[in-house]
């Protein structure tokens, strides 16, 4: 009861900072003089974007297969026979 009364008051904080910022006057940016290059740059048209370079990490690790599973059937007890017989925390296949 005690967390769910912390996760309303922290959610209640949120939201009151959220509601403050939200009615503040607006930021302007003063642009220095040093910095107006980087605006003066001209806008390009033909972007060209590779997204199969950008996915490609991705891809090779979902190709993979993996051996987590297999490991739950291969060795279920961990730390040599403790008492209780520790099972591996991580093995999906197992209820603590």
């Amino acid at each position: 009861m005690r967390e769910l009364a912390i996760e309303i008051g922290v959610r209640a904080l949120l939201f009151g900072v959220f509601v403050f910022t939200e009615f503040l006057d607006p930021f302007q940016r003063v642009i220095q003089p040093e910095e107006i290059w980087l605006y003066k740059n001209p806008l390009v048209q033909s972007d060209n974007i590779p997204t199969r370079l950008m996915f490609l990490p991705f891809r090779a690790s979902a190709s993979r297969p993996s051996t987590w599973p297999a490991s739950c059937i291969v060795s279920p007890k961990v730390g040599g026979g403790r008492a209780g017989g520790s099972v591996l925390p991580s093995c999906p296949c197992t209820v603590p």
